[in-house]
């Protein structure tokens, strides 16, 4: 990553933390963790990353989108969207697949992404534990409800960050990060297939990957 886009990017976080979530992009090795399902698939498939950011991920995404693969974008900030814009989406075999309309940027939140039932893989870089419990609930949500039966979902969170908030934030911090946390529990107990460990991140990560028994109703 460059140095401009890396400024961009903390720029980003000191005027919006809830929403960037982070102070660093992700590391390669973490891209490549949340990935992994997809580098290991084989057939067309359709792919929706969310919170983009600087395109980390987007550009290993390209890196193994085959010829017949579709990717959305859905980057809310605009100065992050205007960097995969301007980067990561304008190069490479990312830039082929745009001009052949098999990519696309979406300059808004996922809330408003119209496609239910439609992705094999959704890999998410939205910091769930930046969030209270009505977005995480609303944002999970809309994920199940795009992916097609049998996706995967693949995200990240930091190593003991959610436990750190819970026991040393601040009383705001912990009456949040509480009921989040019990609800990332849930998840992941009844619809994690595999976990990484990924330590060369800053900070450390977990790449979570969750298969859905079946897509969330729109009364849920």
């Amino acid at each position: 990553m460059s140095s401009r886009n890396a400024l961009t990017f903390l720029k980003t976080y000191i005027a919006s933390p809830n929403v960037t979530g982070a102070v660093a992009p992700s590391s390669r090795g973490l891209a490549l963790a949340l990935t992994s399902p997809l580098r290991a698939h084989d057939g067309p498939a359709r792919i929706l990353e969310v919170g983009a950011g600087t395109g980390p991920v987007t550009r290993v995404i390209g890196e193994c989108m085959g010829a017949d693969d579709r990717l959305d974008v859905c980057e809310i900030q605009p100065e992050l969207a205007d960097v995969l814009e301007a980067g990561p989406l304008n190069q490479g075999k990312l830039l082929t697949a745009k001009n052949e309309g098999r990519v696309r940027l979406i300059r808004a939140p996922i809330q408003e992404v119209d496609a239910a039932s439609s992705y094999d893989f959704v890999i998410s870089g939205l910091p769930f534990t930046a969030f209270d419990l009505e977005s995480v609930r609303e944002i999970v949500s809309v994920i199940r409800r795009s992916m097609k039966p049998g996706g995967v979902f693949s995200y990240f969170e930091y190593i003991a960050l959610r436990a750190i908030g819970r026991n040393l934030g601040f009383k705001a911090t912990r009456d949040r990060l509480k009921p989040v946390s019990v609800f990332l529990d849930e998840m992941i107990a009844n619809h994690q297939v595999n976990r990484q460990s990924v330590m060369l991140n800053i900070p450390p990560a977990y790449a979570r990957h969750l298969v859905f028994a079946e897509p969330q109703s729109n009364d849920a």
